[in-house]
């Protein structure tokens, strides 16, 4: 299936994807040419007798970090061992502040290599140690002034940004976390429920608890202990990751009094509360004269981007459901249909996999919308999710969403597709091969979606032309040899032959099919997975020879003579995959080196049957 997999824990940055492309323009070919120039002196000043000049330049190394080039020369001159040594231990809150601001920025950036150097050098120690400041600090809340709250909040918000990025890195950090800092699901929550900390900080917050407690007993068992949070007057990114914290527990815990149709509702609320065009144009960067123009981080742009996280972590989370209830909709028919197969020992293996596929759609048309998640995702959640796909800003997690709960339709409801399926293939058929700067994940996400919709079968494929299959191919062609090149290459593989079996157009079948047994036949020089993918949709296509196409271009085509001649490669290929490295894969290498066999001693018996008749 094309299914999108569940993001990591660390998937989700509260910078949005605009601060990504406005670093592009920072960082570009126009940027300084020495990096060196802008670290070094940064560096020393962190040394400063002024406590000023130690916070500013904190503060400024916090900001370049966003470039690639300066934050590579800041590293090397070794700014992590200064902050952990010097600047955390400063005598200045302020400059303290800005430390943890520097490492979070780093985390952020860095990912797994700087967390786990960080963890190494005990930064969980440092961080107990300031928790319980903290605290104190903010039991005397309403005895500070206005410049010591805003130090207590960027404090708060850096050292939970940080151990969210470290817990979000590793499962050894993740439960380092756990087990050194047993208090910090109360100091979460108690932050969540004090109404004097303002929404942005409550929304690392929130993020901190999601994140943590993925996939994980003992946070959640702390969290349920410590009593969960139902505040109607919190944020709506604050709202979404708490809905994210319920899937969390849902997921682990299923003896918790928690409904999965609540969530997804809730998810759908939330997201439909958001006016994303008016966060897009506040997060806007402002240009002038070209120059582009520092963020200002007022309460306005605060609110804009928490709107986005909202809408991002919406959209995870309906990408993690739907993956689940499709799995767990495979699992069962995997089991029925093994049940199956050995009811029927006596029966021919071409026999034996068509009752297969009229049981599987006996019982998904029994599943139906009975299925009350299925429905609500189907009728309400699916249009909503679909009009996040115009903005570039959210489009690749969108269509992220729409794969999984595409495909998770197709598992429930086989016939969910005459509208719906059809509206959604000729907006993303157009964007896929109409859009020159569609992004890598985009194009990835619009090749599953209509895979999925293609495997319906329905009237509208056929509207689909040589040509657009010609694209497809030239799409299927272009990239390089990345995993995440290989999983758009395979979607494609998958479209192509779910293209092929309905058309009325046999010029269009053939272009197909010549395609896909082209990669067969390379077989030696192609990765196993587009393989198996072209062969399972080879046996679709020629599955019987009543097709109006299976003479024309099966037998003219000598596809049987070329997959006879290919099957000790197609051998080799499974034999090569190591199953204790991927198990899955091995798997379905042997299944299709199997099917293989059995295809071809049905197509020879199919043939010998037809010239043996009078």
């Amino acid at each position: 299936m094309g299914k999108a997999k569940k993001l990591s824990r660390n998937s989700l940055l509260r910078v949005s994807a605009i601060r990504g492309s406005r670093a592009q323009v920072v960082t570009g070919p126009s940027a300084p040419p020495s990096a060196q120039e802008h670290a070094i002196p940064l560096i020393k000043k962190l040394s400063s007798v002024d406590p000023k000049d130690r916070a500013l330049a904190a503060s400024a190394i916090a900001n370049l970090i966003e470039n690639p080039v300066i934050r590579s020369a800041l590293l090397k001159e070794k700014l992590v061992q200064t902050i952990l040594e010097q600047t955390l231990t400063d005598s200045s809150e302020e400059v303290i502040v800005e430390g943890f601001g520097v490492l979070r920025n780093l985390a952020l950036e860095e990912g797994y290599d700087v967390c786990v150097f960080l963890w190494r050098k005990d930064i969980l120690a440092i961080v107990l140690s300031y928790l319980g400041k903290v605290q104190t600090n903010i039991a005397y809340l309403k005895d500070s002034n206005a410049a010591q709250k805003t130090l207590l909040f960027s404090l708060i918000e850096n050292i939970l940004s940080l151990l969210t990025s470290l817990g979000g890195s590793s499962d050894d950090i993740c439960e380092s976390i756990v087990s050194r800092l047993p208090d910090l699901p109360n100091f979460v929550l108690d932050i969540l429920a004090h109404p004097t900390i303002p929404d942005f900080v409550k929304v690392i917050a929130a993020e901190n608890l999601y994140v943590l407690s993925e996939a994980n007993a003992a946070y959640i068992d702390k969290i349920q202990c410590s009593g969960f949070i139902s505040d109607g007057n919190l944020g709506v990114a604050v709202k979404m990751y708490m809905s994210g914290v319920e899937y969390n527990i849902f997921e682990t815990s299923r003896t918790a009094s928690i409904d999965l149709l609540d969530i997804v509702r809730s998810v759908n609320e939330g997201l439909q509360a958001v006016d994303i065009n008016k966060a897009i144009e506040i997060m806007q960067p402002t240009t002038i004269d070209g120059v582009v123009q520092p963020t200002i981080y007022d309460n306005n742009y605060r609110s804009a981007q928490n709107s986005f996280v909202a809408v991002e972590m919406g959209l995870e989370l309906l990408t993690e459901i739907s993956e689940a209830l499709v799995m767990s909709s495979q699992h069962g028919k995997q089991n029925r249909q093994t049940e199956a197969v050995e009811d029927n020992d006596d029966q021919d293996d071409m026999d034996i996999l068509e009752d297969e596929n009229e049981m599987v759609v006996e019982d998904e048309a029994m599943d139906g919308l009975d299925n009350p998640v299925v429905a609500l995702l189907l009728e309400t959640v699916l249009p909503v999710v679909t009009n996040f796909v115009e903005f570039k800003e959210l489009r690749s997690r969108a269509l992220q969403a729409l794969n999984n709960m595409t495909w998770t339709f197709n598992s429930f409801v086989p016939h969910w597709g005459n509208s719906k399926a059809g509206s959604l293939w000729s907006r993303l058929l157009r964007l896929l091969l109409s859009s020159d700067d569609l992004d890598l994940e985009s194009r990835t996400g619009c090749a599953g979606v209509l895979w999925a919709c293609g495997k319906l079968k329905p009237k509208f494929v056929t509207e689909i032309s040589v040509n657009d299959v010609r694209l497809l191919i030239r799409e299927f062609q272009q990239g390089g040899e990345t995993q995440e090149v290989l999983e758009f290459k395979v979607r494609i593989v998958g479209l192509l032959g779910a293209l092929a079996l309905p058309h009325v157009d046999i010029d269009v079948t053939k272009e197909a099919s010549i395609f896909l047994l082209t990669q067969v036949l390379a077989t030696q020089h192609k990765p196993p997975e587009i393989v198996i993918e072209a062969l399972n949709a080879i046996y679709d296509i020629f599955a019987d020879m009543t097709y109006p196409f299976d003479d024309e271009i099966f037998v003219k085509g000598e596809f049987l003579n070329h997959l006879m001649k290919i099957q000790p490669q197609v051998k080799q290929m499974a034999k090569k995959i190591d199953r204790r490295k991927n198990l899955q894969l091995r798997t379905k290498a042997d299944e299709v080196v199997v099917n293989l066999q059995r295809f071809v001693a049905y197509k020879m018996k199919e043939r010998k049957g037809l010239l043996n008749k009078p």
